[in-house]
């Protein structure tokens, strides 16, 4: 099975949940060591990006990388 990687990575958050709230597949997860993108879920509507208040989201590729649009 290929790797799949997200399309958004998550750096420098400050914990506030906002893209938790936000994305419509669920595909990001609290961790201990901070958040988890599941790539297996993640659709690529970067809605986390718009909405996240610290800027800590980036993209990290242009295809979205599990689900469908």
């Amino acid at each position: 099975m290929a790797r799949v990687t997200a399309p958004v990575t998550i750096d420098g958050c400050q914990g506030c949940g906002a893209c938790l709230l936000t994305c419509p597949t669920h595909a990001i997860r609290p961790t201990p060591g901070g958040l988890l993108v599941r790539a297996q879920a993640c659709t690529g509507c970067l809605e986390c990006l718009e909405i996240c208040p610290v800027d800590a989201i980036r993209v990290t590729g242009t295809e979205p990388c599990g689900g469908t649009r």
